[in-house]
């Protein structure tokens, strides 16, 4: 028979056994509330990045900039809304007009559509004359690094990705990113689509391509010029036409986007 004692040794063994099981488990659940407390926002945050770029793959693409090249030469200029530019093409250009747009269509078979710069929002501008409250609120967003410009609005939201997210970041840097990219997919690419998407950086003028010229689809650009004027164009060829537009071409009609000067108004 066994003896009172050892059916108690054998008792208290089997409970403390049992109780570790249990005792790990409350060990565990308090490292997941620390855990949640600290890097919660980070984690939700980081989960949702990841099912944005599954959903849409354009927000992880940042744009890769576009290397500088000379103007090509030509002696006139295609005028437009009080501004001017130039496209190195052969030939005449025929020049139509809405109340927001341009168009101008080269005998050669390029097209140029080119948006009223007054037409464009000044997003920054509005944000500054909105309640100080609601200000605050977006100047909060790049703490340390304000932005006081739409180029660098458009800098800051264009250049964000999924990527840049992680659990362990802070939570003032997980809040900030997950806005840009909330943002980043509101902007949206100038063209449909998940395409090749670059940066331009020409001096005076700076701004974001999306397309390649090489494919032979549309290219559109989003330029600013040192005084934040907002250049938009579109780069096409005519229907049925076997012409061509280079990288070089856009870059020289970008780079030489300038107000028309007064004496010729």
């Amino acid at each position: 028979m066994i003896r009172a004692e050892e059916t108690l040794l054998i008792e208290d063994k089997e409970e403390k056994t049992s109780v570790w099981p249990a005792i790990a488990l409350a060990i565990f659940a308090i490292v997941v509330a620390i855990g949640t407390l600290k890097f919660g926002l980070q984690t939700l945050t980081w989960l949702e990045a990841k099912n944005l770029a599954s959903s849409n793959p354009w927000i992880a693409n940042v744009p890769k900039p576009i290397e500088k090249t000379p103007p090509q030469a030509k002696p006139d200029f295609v005028k437009l809304f009080e501004f001017e530019f130039d496209c190195p093409w052969p030939g005449k250009s025929k020049v139509e007009r809405t109340l927001t747009y341009g168009i101008a269509r080269y005998d050669s078979g390029q097209v140029v559509v080119f948006f009223d710069p007054q037409s464009s929002l000044d997003t920054i501008g509005a944000l500054k004359a909105s309640s100080p409250l609601d200000y605050q609120k977006f100047a909060n967003i790049f703490a340390g690094d304000p932005v006081d410009s739409n180029y660098g609005l458009y800098q800051a939201v264009y250049s964000v990705s999924p990527a840049q997210v992680s659990p362990l970041m802070s939570v003032g840097d997980a809040q900030r990113l997950n806005t840009l990219m909330m943002w980043k997919l509101a902007f949206g690419p100038d063209l449909s689509g998940d395409g090749p998407f670059y940066s331009l950086d020409f001096g005076s003028v700076r701004g974001f391509q999306f397309g390649d010229p090489a494919s032979g689809r549309p290219v559109a650009v989003r330029a600013f010029d040192e005084r934040d004027h907002q250049y938009r164009f579109i780069f096409t060829i005519a229907n049925g036409s076997t012409a061509k537009i280079t990288q070089e071409d856009i870059n020289s009609a970008v780079q030489s986007v300038e107000p028309v000067p007064f004496i010729d108004r």
